[in-house]
């Protein structure tokens, strides 16, 4: 088998991608994210618009002692404005203030016509000028250089507004000024060549066709590929820009970024060097790919959707049933590649689709295995869940459903009964407290706790009593919560839905922390909730191997006690 040839990855989800809305990501978590990053192999990290924000100029202070590895740092700027001298341009101020940290300079360029005449409003030769004057300033100081030419693709296939064809005067015009700007940047040797498709309207052939073009211009110039998926075709057209002869692409680890976003790189760099189309980092670094997503969306607080290819909970998973059995014979018939490899494992998923297959199948893969008639018991007793997607959204709940057929859950606690009052006054006043009663050791014990909604106020209730009877639930907290309504057009407001809960608890051996997600079904909301909730506790009373402490056990209940 011939080898890969070697690609960077350029990310930039910390610049680009935060232009997507409701995106944030605190500093300590970028700093953390980055280390992982740099540890997993990523070439280069763009940190933001040079001196746009304070969360740039922290981030910048905050990287200091952080360890990222051999991955470069770059921060992006302008080229310097119409009339201003390059030494006071801000952007190359905040870039030469923190390149002891931060080397890489990312200057964007304007290389389309139209937009040199109505954005710059200046004329072909002084863009020219002020891009080679910013380029030299820089390197003069000693900052590694990357251009991003901004709207190359338009230019190169004589694109204007909306996509509309320029008309054939204009097109050579900047097909002309396009060129004469590439050729002064690979004689200013600047570091990468980046061909941006600024837009996402380009497709993989056009992409192929300026690669193929410049990289015969220019042997000697490396060049890169930044994309977007506006039309739905940003890996195919990074796929093409590295086919074609591009060292470097760029885009964002999770395909953030303003609009429809930037090119998925997890999926860039899955999709490709699974099959040996380019080499991104050591295939030993590949099994961590999964693992650095999933961590990577736990800092921006997002949700794993789905169907995200490579790093997605259905990446490699199927739960209709025929598909089920069928892997249940014939194991990787459904799958394109050994998810092992990216440090994944096929899922067998159960939801209204399922058969018995698919409950058999996960239960054994998750050691709960269950025969065809604990299987068919399990769909009887757990239909709302099931129906729900209860068990898509938690495999935690699942293995404890599967647990009490068998009858090997231990019974730690039950919740016997639960009440909750909640009254609200025209001002917005709120007044909330829950009432639990839980069975603990055959003990019955009532407890009652106030909170800012019904979840908090049970959640406080439960743990009144049980942080006392299992100590280790002191460790373990409350993550993101969510709430999705089921079938509303069909029930209205007597829609089921679907609460999915995220726990952390802190590890005392690694001083680490694990998470786990559950999930509860119901049609009404706070017993969806409580289910959930009542999953994690076990859950990690189950991980802590919990066993109630002697010194609270009532000597009433106590069975050495005649």
């Amino acid at each position: 088998m011939t080898a890969a040839r070697r690609v960077e990855i350029f990310d930039t989800s910390l610049r680009d991608g935060l232009q997507q809305p409701n995106l944030e990501i605190s500093v300590p978590a970028a700093v953390h994210l980055l280390e992982r990053m740099g540890a997993f192999g990523i070439h280069y990290e763009e940190i933001g618009f040079a001196g746009a924000n304070h969360f740039v100029t922290q981030l910048a202070h905050a990287l200091q002692n952080a360890n990222t590895g051999a991955m470069k740092l770059a921060l992006f700027g302008r080229t310097r404005g119409r009339n201003i001298q390059v030494a006071d341009w801000p952007d190359l101020r905040f870039m030469l203030a923190h390149k002891g940290r931060i080397s890489t300079a990312v200057i964007v360029a304007k290389s389309r016509l139209l937009d040199v005449q109505r954005s710059l409003e200046t004329t072909p030769e002084e863009n020219l000028l002020m891009v080679r004057e910013t380029i030299a300033y820089l390197q003069d100081h000693g900052l590694e250089v990357i251009v991003d030419l901004e709207h190359a693709m338009d230019a190169f296939c004589s694109r204007e507004e909306f996509g509309q064809p320029s008309t054939p005067d204009f097109a050579s015009q900047t097909l002309t000024h396009f060129h004469a700007l590439v050729d002064q940047c690979a004689a200013q040797s600047v570091s990468r060549i980046v061909i941006c498709d600024t837009n996402g309207g380009a497709g993989p052939e056009e992409v192929s066709a300026i690669l193929t073009d410049l990289t015969t211009r220019h042997p000697n110039t490396k060049f890169g590929f930044h994309g977007h998926t506006d039309r739905g075709l940003g890996v195919a057209n990074a796929r093409a820009a590295i086919l074609a002869g591009a060292i470097q692409v760029q885009g964002t680890l999770l395909g953030t970024g303003e609009r429809c976003g930037n090119v998925n790189l997890t999926t860039v760099i899955g999709s490709m060097q699974l099959r040996n189309e380019a080499e991104f980092i050591p295939a030993t670094s590949l099994t961590g790919l999964t693992s650095l997503a999933h961590a990577a969306f736990d800092a921006f607080s997002l949700d794993i959707p789905h169907s995200t290819p490579i790093v997605g909970q259905g990446a490699f998973s199927t739960w209709a049933g025929m598909h089920g059995s069928s892997e249940r014979k014939h194991p990787g018939a459904y799958l394109w590649c050994d998810p092992a490899r990216v440090g994944a494992a096929p899922a067998i998923g159960v939801n209204a689709h399922s058969g018995k297959a698919n409950v058999h199948l996960l239960s054994e893969q998750l050691g709960v295995k269950l025969n065809n008639i604990q299987a068919q018991e399990f769909i009887d007793t757990n239909a709302t869940m099931i129906d729900g997607g209860g068990f898509t959204a938690s495999e935690v709940s699942f293995r404890l459903a599967c647990m009490k057929i068998l009858g090997t859950l231990p019974d730690l606690f039950a919740v016997r009964t639960w009440r909750v009052f909640d009254e609200s006054d025209e001002s917005g006043k709120r007044y909330v407290q829950a009432s639990i009663s839980l069975a603990i050791n055959n003990a019955i014990i009532t407890s009652r706790a106030e909170g800012e909604g019904p979840v908090d106020a049970l959640t406080r209730a439960m743990r009144r009593e049980l942080d006392k009877w299992y100590p280790d639930l002191q460790r373990m907290r409350l993550g993101r919560f969510s709430v999705t309504a089921i079938d509303v057009s069909a029930l209205d407001s007597a829609a089921r839905v679907r609460v999915t809960v995220s726990f952390t608890a802190d590890r005392h051996d690694t001083h680490t922390t694990e998470s786990w997600t559950t999930a509860g079904v119901s049609s009404d909301m706070n017993q969806a909730a409580l289910n959930a909730i009542l999953d994690g506790f076990h859950y990690w009373l189950l991980k802590t191997r919990a066993e109630v402490p002697d010194a609270l056990v009532p000597k009433s209940l106590s069975p050495s006690v005649p």
